[in-house]
């Protein structure tokens, strides 16, 4: 076997779960300040989805195979000159970058070192391969936003990856956490810590009061008449 060919998963047309396969590519060497990672897990977020349906093309470009995969947990490998933060050995979890483009679904990838962090003690990678999902809201909430204990916060899309983990991440940080979910999500929403969760198709949220901070994750939703 070619140690210098991995497995990976691509597809060649655009399209559902059923243009997916797994097939050779070359397997990457690390750049100065990036690591070469074992990969173990990798999740799936909407982003790839969307890309794998055709509708980032402007992005991924026309060219076929394409990779799949941004998320991803595993254990470094190789270390390329100057990434001197992590050892071999180490377990880490990370998200490739807008340049690299999609391709954590593979026996190995390359990311650069600042992408990535280890993985807590105790934390199964399997696991922990569902969280990085959760920085954008640790991102919008903590260091854009400066949520504070005792704010109103309202979460938009509250089911999804990033809304779910702002429900909870506006619990701990001590926040009044109003979420806007589907019906059929309401409850999972409100056991993720809300203190009100409501069917986002029979509320507006001009009608809810004012909040220091919304989040939303959903985009526009337009209502009967068309106007958003």
């Amino acid at each position: 076997m070619n140690d210098r060919m991995m497995k990976a998963v691509l597809y060649d047309r655009y399209g559902g779960p059923d243009v997916l396969y797994v097939g050779r590519v070359p397997r990457p060497e690390p750049a100065p300040g990036e690591v070469l990672v074992k990969v173990r897990a990798f999740s799936v977020n909407s982003g790839e989805l969307a890309a794998r349906a055709g509708r980032l093309r402007l992005f991924t470009g026309r060219k076929f195979p394409q990779r799949v995969g941004l998320d991803f947990t595993g254990e470094v490998t190789a270390l390329g000159a100057g990434a001197t933060r992590f050892a071999v050995g180490d377990r880490i979890w990370g998200v490739l970058g807008r340049t690299s483009g999609f391709g954590s679904a593979a026996e190995y990838v390359t990311v650069p070192a600042e992408r990535v962090g280890r993985v807590p003690d105790g934390l199964d990678l399997v696991d922990a391969a569902a969280l990085p999902v959760a920085t954008t809201a640790v991102t919008a909430l903590r260091d854009k936003a400066g949520l504070r204990p005792g704010e109103r916060l309202l979460v938009r899309g509250a089911a999804g990856g990033v809304g779910n983990a702002a429900v909870q991440l506006g619990r701990a940080y001590g926040a009044e956490v109003t979420a806007l979910a589907r019906a059929a999500n309401v409850d999972f929403v409100r056991g993720l810590g809300a203190h009100r969760a409501l069917d986002h198709r029979t509320v507006r949220p001009a009608d809810l009061g004012r909040f220091d901070v919304v989040l939303d994750t959903a985009g526009p939703t337009c209502g009967p008449s068309g106007a958003c």
